[in-house]
Formats: C-alpha cells, structure tokens, sequence
C-alpha cells in the first residue's frame, strides 16, 4: 500500500499490534523485512493501526537497488510497443480494481471513496 501519511513508534514503547507487516518487494517477490523498527500506519478517522510499514535493512535497501537496477538494463531493452502495452494492462488492472483501492485510500488516508477514484 501506498502510504502518505503515518505515525512513528519507538519499538521502546511498542505494544504488542495485530497489524499485519508490510512486505518488501524485492526481486520480484514479496519477502519479510529484517528490520526491528516500523512505521504503523493509522486509520485517520479511527486511529486504529492498520498496518507496519518496516524501516529496512540497509542491505535490503541495497538489494532492491541493486533489483532494480537489473530491472531497468531488461525494460530499457524492451520494445516501445510492449512497454506501451504493459502500462496500458497496468491501467486497466487499476480500473478493474478501483473500489478495492479507494477503499484502501479511504483507509489509510481518509479520503473520501469518491476523491480516492
């Protein structure tokens, strides 16, 4: 999830939360951070965490530089009109799904559903 607005805890201070943690994407898949400290992410309206985002490892920052660099060198090889076709399956992907993520931005950002479509 995106997020844009947050509140840092000390792990000093931490209670014990049921919100999930935020996987990285790394390499193509999504692994458990190492990190000791996150960010929790809040519902505005409710105040309720929703989510731990992890402050990452500077190795796991380190390895998903180094992903994405390996990405680019492929995706800068790749022809226009597959490039065009990837962004336009990824804009579809976004309008077939535009409830699921207004809700989420409702969520964490408190938008309204209809300024978050």
């Amino acid at each position: 999830r995106m997020l844009r607005s947050f509140v840092s805890v000390p792990s000093s201070s931490r209670r014990f939360f049921s919100a999930p943690a935020v996987k990285l994407l790394i390499d193509g898949k999504f692994v458990e951070s190492k990190a000791q400290q996150f960010i929790d992410v809040p519902n505005p309206a409710t105040n309720e965490v929703i989510a731990r985002v992890p402050l990452t490892t500077e190795s796991e920052m380190l390895e998903a530089v180094a992903s994405s660099k390996k990405a680019f060198e492929e995706w800068r090889e790749t022809p226009i009109s597959k490039r065009v076709r990837v962004n336009f399956d990824y804009q579809r992907l976004i309008r077939d799904n535009m409830n699921s993520l207004a809700e989420i931005l409702t969520e964490e950002q408190g938008k309204t559903i209809d300024d978050a479509k």
